[in-house]
């Protein structure tokens, strides 16, 4: 960045760095101008090293963070993943039983994915408190769950969603089964731990879906097709997607994954325009 050190970098510096120059081109394909998308992930690069940077006290504020909005490269457009549909059907035959402790645990989670599209971040903050009998109340000792409170930052994340019949009975068993292994029934304690302890981690949720999501897709290999995602959030996709196609008002959709508006669905339109068209706006 014009020759200066990288701790004494500015706006300027940045921007500079992030132009696409006359000649420059792509390393792994030369003869290609440098992408918008190239100098987005740069611009992440950078803000993440200064982010550190100045967390460590090492620089005095973020040059990337004061770069002009007109200077910044364009955002991306990301665009999710699903399941295709009869994978997506054939999938709860593969879950887990509820058997012992882990499959009892991994059925569970699976359930709450599939029947009610929580954010995977979602399903590790869950709270043993986060169960509610029928009166939405505090869960009581052996009660069967009905609701699950949902909680976060933003208001819209504040729900408390009722649980279809396999999914309540899926958390029943994780229940039992977590009561007799002896772990402490507090409100606050995590709903699903991992092995070692402490809430499960997101190395394990991303297992428990890609195994199930595997074993599935093996099971039907005549209809098999590459897929480009196996983890939590494309079990939460496909979902989405599935509930927009049977007919459900993308004003309910949004309000059951606890989001602001239709327009935070728009990375699934081409998903759910393939099926049916459907227009969040």
């Amino acid at each position: 960045m014009s020759g200066r050190a990288w701790h004494e970098a500015t706006a300027e510096d940045v921007a500079h760095f992030l132009q696409i120059r006359p000649g420059q081109r792509a390393h792994h394909q030369p003869e290609r101008q440098i992408s918008e998308v190239t100098r987005r992930r740069y611009w992440r690069l950078l803000d993440r090293i200064y982010a550190h940077a100045l967390l460590q006290g090492w620089v005095a504020s973020n040059p990337v963070q004061a770069v002009h909005p007109f200077e910044r490269p364009a955002p991306e457009q990301p665009t999710g993943h699903v399941l295709p549909p009869a994978l997506w059907a054939a999938l709860p035959r593969h879950f887990p039983g509820s058997d012992d402790l882990q499959s009892a645990r991994d059925h569970a989670v699976l359930r709450l994915l599939y029947d009610l599209a929580l954010a995977p971040e979602e399903i590790r903050l869950l709270t043993i408190g986060a169960l509610r009998d029928a009166g939405k109340a505090a869960l009581g000792m052996g009660e069967r769950p009905c609701f699950v409170q949902m909680e976060g930052q933003r208001p819209a994340q504040q729900r408390c969603l009722p649980l279809p019949s396999p999914t309540a009975q899926a958390l029943a068993a994780w229940m039992a089964f977590r009561s007799r292994n002896g772990t402490p029934a507090l409100a606050q304690a995590p709903l699903f731990e991992s092995r070692k302890g402490g809430p499960l981690t997101i190395r394990a949720l991303f297992h428990i879906a890609s195994k199930t999501i595997a074993l599935a897709q093996q099971a039907h290999q005549d209809q098999a097709v590459p897929l480009a995602r196996m983890g939590p959030q494309v079990l939460r996709n496909t979902a989405i997607v599935h509930w927009l196609h049977q007919g459900m008002a993308p004003t309910e959709v949004v309000q059951r994954i606890g989001v602001d508006h239709p327009r935070a669905l728009a990375h699934l339109q081409h998903c759910v325009d393939a099926l049916n068209p459907v227009r969040f706006s």
